[in-house]
């Protein structure tokens, strides 16, 4: 299985089993190679603010950051909290929400970007397309 998930926060309650459930779909819709690792780091948002100053110079929280080492290993990292921020303000459900934003840090990771409207929309379209498919 070539996403790995690790609960690194103890902020939010995340029932792991509920999106574990899904990994096989979104590994397969996304057609991800079995012998690459993606790791999903579920941390809260003192530590990706950390990690968004750190490396990308954005002093402030974010939903999610890729970092991609190699075409094999890349480690994403989910703030819990701004998550659930996410979830309440949209009206969605934590858990999707959740798998929404593990499938946009695999894209990024696969090299889909949201910089410009253009790439934004395929990548979005792309997002709710896998998300869509893998929740039928």
């Amino acid at each position: 299985m070539p996403i790995k998930v690790f609960n690194n926060q103890d902020k939010v309650k995340l029932n792991n089993r509920s999106v574990v459930e899904y990994l096989p779909d979104i590994e397969d819709k996304l057609c991800l190679e079995k012998d690459s690792i993606y790791n999903i780091i579920f941390v809260d948002d003192k530590k990706i603010k950390e990690l968004n100053k750190k490396y990308r110079n954005a002093d402030r929280t974010t939903d999610v950051l890729s970092f991609r080492y190699s075409k094999k290993d890349t480690d994403i990292f989910v703030s819990t909290e701004t998550a659930k921020y996410n979830a309440k303000f949209y009206k969605e459900e934590f858990n999707i929400e959740i798998l929404r934003l593990i499938i946009h840090g695999i894209l990024h990771a696969l090299d889909f970007t949201d910089y410009s409207k253009k790439t934004k929309e395929k990548m979005w379209n792309k997002q709710e397309q896998t998300l869509k498919c893998i929740l039928h």
